[in-house]
């Protein structure tokens, strides 16, 4: 069955990207849950849209700052390319292409464990690339992992703590297996030792203190470490005792369930629960989605979906004009928002669609 056009708003490369992977691999890039309701939209970027802007006006400002200097690096806006895996199954160079964007934009990369192209090719095209990995498994095989990019350059490591793996046969997004695929094809990734997909154990899971362990030994080897699938406002102070120092409020793309909270209904709960820094990702689709979720108390966006398709579409320079057409417009709502700083954005410059805004 083919994707209803509507389903593909705020996907402006998905027409083309569509064509050139044909109906099974695009589903999969879209990710739908087999729970997903016929017809219904993404439950994350619908959650984001409710939110209007509130712009203030006369406010004297002379000049605009949307970047910020995390973790000691500079990041040109409240913006990251987040990971996804198979990179060369969308394009013939993988990450590469979208590696070079960000340096030249000084953007945030995270790539997936499941990424093809190696970490040491990515990591000379930029020089602020985390590793994405999957909470569960051996933990030595984690460690082993991290001293592999501390030893590549990697800035950072992402532990992905919700749904880190498929406990049963079937459920995979779009009804697409992104393993089997690069089995079929003979790819190894960068948390394999051979084709595919490393298998890990769904059961018995990881507890707080195998996460504890993971990010000491990260932050022994100089990597920040940011903790990937919290929705629990408890769960979020725990992370903090376990030493991580970002956290990224995801219910991972809404690709294992339909059913699953959304982030930004859980970020009231998640911001005085957390602190360090919060990053937001599921649905952003657009500047004004990069405002809400600073508004809301993200201090970073997290960009998936509408990337692949550039890249699959119009490969390097698609990738490019998307992010700076993002950049552009995270600096005009800014502006018009009459903020100084991107940081002042807070509650106040929100509000609920259909709701009265109180002054």
């Amino acid at each position: 069955m083919k994707i209803a056009d509507h389903h593909l708003q705020g996907l402006p490369h998905a027409i083309e990207a569509r064509e050139k992977l044909g109906e099974a691999l695009f589903r999969y890039m879209l990710g739908q849950p087999k729970d997903l309701p016929v017809g219904a939209d993404d439950a994350n970027a619908a959650a984001l849209q409710q939110y209007r802007l509130v712009p203030r006006v006369m406010r004297g400002c002379q000049s605009l700052n949307i970047s910020s200097q995390p973790f000691k690096r500079h990041w040109s806006a409240p913006l990251a390319v987040g990971a996804f895996a198979g990179d060369r199954v969308f394009h013939p160079q993988g990450l590469l292409p979208i590696a070079r964007v960000c340096q030249r934009l000084q953007l945030p990369l995270f790539i997936s464990e499941e990424t093809v192209t190696p970490l040491a090719d990515i990591c000379a095209e930029h020089d602020d690339c985390w590793l994405q990995l999957r909470a569960a498994g051996p933990v030595d095989r984690i460690l082993d992992l991290m001293g592999n990019a501390a030893d590549c350059g990697a800035q950072g490591i992402i532990l992905t703590v919700l749904a880190p793996v498929h406990p049963v046969n079937g459920l995979q997004p779009g009804g697409f297996s992104i393993g089997d695929e690069l089995l079929r094809r003979g790819w190894k990734t960068i948390g394999s030792t051979a084709a595919g997909v490393h298998p890990l154990p769904a059961f018995p899971a990881w507890s707080w203190q195998e996460l504890a362990t993971v990010i000491q030994h990260a932050t022994a080897k100089g990597l920040s470490v940011m903790v990937k699938g919290v929705l629990h406002p408890e769960d979020a102070m725990l992370a903090t005792q376990s030493g991580a120092q970002a956290l990224m409020v995801s219910n991972i793309g809404l690709r294992q369930s339909a059913r699953w909270v959304t982030p930004v209904e859980s970020m009231a709960h998640i911001v005085p629960a957390f602190t360090g820094l919060l990053a937001i990702d599921g649905g952003i689709r657009s500047g004004a989605d990069v405002l809400v979720a600073r508004s809301l108390g993200a201090e970073l966006a997290v960009i998936v979906r509408p990337i692949i398709a550039a890249l699959a579409a119009g490969g390097e320079q698609a990738v490019e004009s998307l992010l700076c057409g993002l950049i552009n417009e995270i600096t005009a709502l800014c502006s018009w928002c009459g903020v100084s700083d991107i940081c002042e954005l807070n509650a106040d410059y929100v509000a609920i669609m259909g709701a009265s805004h109180e002054q």
